[in-house]
């Protein structure tokens, strides 16, 4: 492809968009804003904005446009770049049988919180912006989910707390959105919804939310329980960190420079609680899934999904596959997580009748298996410390109760605690990311890593009984694996 036929996504409009790649079909120029969506990064883009854009395209309502609005000061230079593209960015969906390229317009303004924060609070504090909608990650929350409460000591907070015009927090923002929210009455009413892969994350940001006022300003409390809503909701669709890679691809096949395309699975689920107290677009009409209760899909996914990806994750990078695709096709690998989901995992769980779980398990393992994902195994077993304890320890503590079988289980925390030494079966320096445990921390336990596991989050300094049958099995296994290997243990235990 010459130069001359190289065009910049920014310089693109409907009539100069190369016939290959598909422009939206709709004049985003009529298009008006009714989310504030938080934590504009690749899985917003390939998730929430993709089922906006097609609600638009589908129905002809744009009255659903997004602002998206970035709070943490690293999102300034990728902001900046999608704000001149005017919000406009291509999403390739792909998998080993399609690829397909589209360019999302469902995200019309695009705002960077620290450079205009009164900018932010009134555009938050808009009638006209029926949803705030979020993906800020677990550590956003600034929450303890061990023991359900807000860190308010968190110098972030207390930040807030004293500096009105200065937040750093998402809870900073919206105290000051809130209470101007609030002098309109049930005008101001508004449904805060959490997007993040979070157990009961509207129940969470309920809790998190008030837990801030009440410290900033009580009388606002009650106005909130009020009139505004925290629907729990549910996101699937494994989108790895956008690069290099999805730049170039777009390059290649359309000839289009994109500095901030995102990449994704062709699977996309989205199952929200329906309670909205200002009104929500029809977003059943493309896919998404309305219900009272989430949780039953939720814990679906955490436990099956998540977890079968820590059971492939550190025994996987420890046996030197540093791709999921590549660790899934091992048989040995393949088999554990399939004995995972059908033996410890599924029997925990409560039947969904539109989501059959049998079926669930094949898709996974298909899902797991796309090579033109290529997800890191570096970025599944990051911050593993936290994920054991929200997707593993649920099952963990219903197989016990349930009298079942923990040897794969065991097996898991063993490969986590051989994991943190940074070396895999070849001797090789692999490296981790982990939020929760301190050099000081990882130093230490180098000489007794299951200490790491008597912690009140886990199994407590002095574990119950069933819990220190299940480390002698962690201790078991992980002697073992320092023996002979993780993947080598492993075709022991599958082969006893």
């Amino acid at each position: 492809m010459s130069e001359s036929t190289i065009h910049e996504l920014v310089n693109l409009t409907a009539d100069r968009c190369p016939e290959t790649l598909q422009w939206p079909v709709y004049n985003r120029g009529d298009v008006t804003v009714s989310v504030a969506h938080i934590g504009v990064g690749g899985f917003h883009r390939a998730h929430q904005a993709r089922y906006l854009d097609d609600y638009m395209a589908s129905s002809g309502d744009l009255s659903w446009g997004i602002c998206g609005v970035g709070i943490r000061p690293a999102d300034k230079p990728f902001l900046d770049t999608l704000s001149r593209q005017r919000g406009l960015y291509t999403l390739t969906e792909k998998d080993d049988n399609q690829t397909k390229d589209r360019v999302i317009g469902s995200l019309t303004e695009v705002l960077f919180a620290p450079e205009d924060p009164q900018r932010v609070i009134d555009t938050l504090a808009r009638p006209g912006i029926r949803i705030i909608s979020t993906t800020i990650t677990e550590g956003g929350y600034l929450y303890d989910f061990e023991k359900q409460r807000f860190f308010h000591d968190h110098p972030d907070v207390q930040h807030d707390l004293n500096n009105r015009g200065e937040p750093r927090t998402i809870y900073g923002y919206l105290w000051q959105a809130l209470e101007a929210r609030s002098a309109l009455g049930a005008d101001g009413r508004v449904t805060l919804l959490s997007c993040d892969n979070v157990p009961h994350n509207g129940d969470v940001f309920r809790k998190a939310l008030l837990s801030f006022l009440e410290h900033a300003d009580t009388t606002l409390c009650a106005w909130v329980s009020d009139h505004v809503s925290f629907p729990n909701s549910m996101v699937d669709r494994i989108t790895p960190a956008p690069g290099e890679p999805d730049q170039q691809a777009v390059r290649q096949r359309h000839g289009v420079v994109d500095p901030c395309a995102v990449g994704a699975e062709t699977f996309i689920q989205w199952v929200i609680e329906d309670n909205f107290k200002a009104g929500r677009p029809a977003l059943e009409t493309v896919g998404v899934q309305f219900t009272t209760n989430v949780s039953p899909y939720e814990t679906a996914k955490l436990r099956l999904l998540n977890g079968s990806h820590l059971m492939m994750g550190f025994i996987g990078y420890l046996a030197g596959y540093t791709r999921v695709d590549e660790a899934i096709k091992d048989p040995a690998i393949l088999q554990l997580v399939r004995d995972y989901m059908a033996l410890d995992a599924a029997p925990t769980l409560t039947p969904i009748a539109d989501m059959p779980l049998d079926d669930y398990q094949l898709q996974l393992i298909e899902r797991f298996g796309n090579s033109t994902i290529a997800d890191q195994q570096q970025r599944i077993c990051s911050d593993g410390y936290s994920k054991l304890k929200n997707y593993l320890m649920p099952v963990l503590n219903d197989v016990i109760n349930a009298g079942g079988d923990t040897r794969r289980l065991s097996l898991l925390f063993a490969s986590f605690l051989k994991y943190l030494d940074g070396i895999n079966d070849a001797g090789q320096p692999m490296p981790i990311i982990e939020f929760n445990l301190s050099a000081e921390q990882l130093s230490d336990s180098a000489t007794d890593r299951l200490r790491l596991l008597k912690v009140d989050a886990l199994f407590g300094e002095q574990p119950d009984p069933g819990y220190v049958q299940f480390l002698d099995e962690v201790a078991a296994h992980l002697a073992g694996i320092r023996t002979r290997g993780a993947y080598a243990h492993l075709l022991r235990l599958l082969q006893g």
